[in-house]
């Protein structure tokens, strides 16, 4: 599960302990993998990673964003 972007990495790690839940994809994916919210339902909110953004840090940024304004419940490691 480790991301070969430092930054990228450390939005995974952030988003996990903050109750996501990270899946990586196939070999032959467009993306690196998906992160689910704490609601793991229908409705509950998913971001794509990507294995090589055009801007990692931008990247990085925008999944700790989506993290932190999940409206389903986050843990209390913000």
């Amino acid at each position: 599960m480790a991301h070969p972007n430092k930054a990228i990495r450390g939005a995974i790690d952030y988003a996990i302990r903050n109750g996501w839940r990270f899946v990586k994809s196939g070999p032959r994916a467009h993306t690196y993998g998906r992160l689910y919210c704490p609601a793991a339902q229908r409705g509950g909110c998913i971001v794509s990673v990507y294995g090589t953004p055009k801007n990692p840090e931008k990247h990085a940024r925008f999944v700790r964003d989506e993290v932190d304004g999940c409206p389903h419940g986050a843990g209390d490691d913000r």
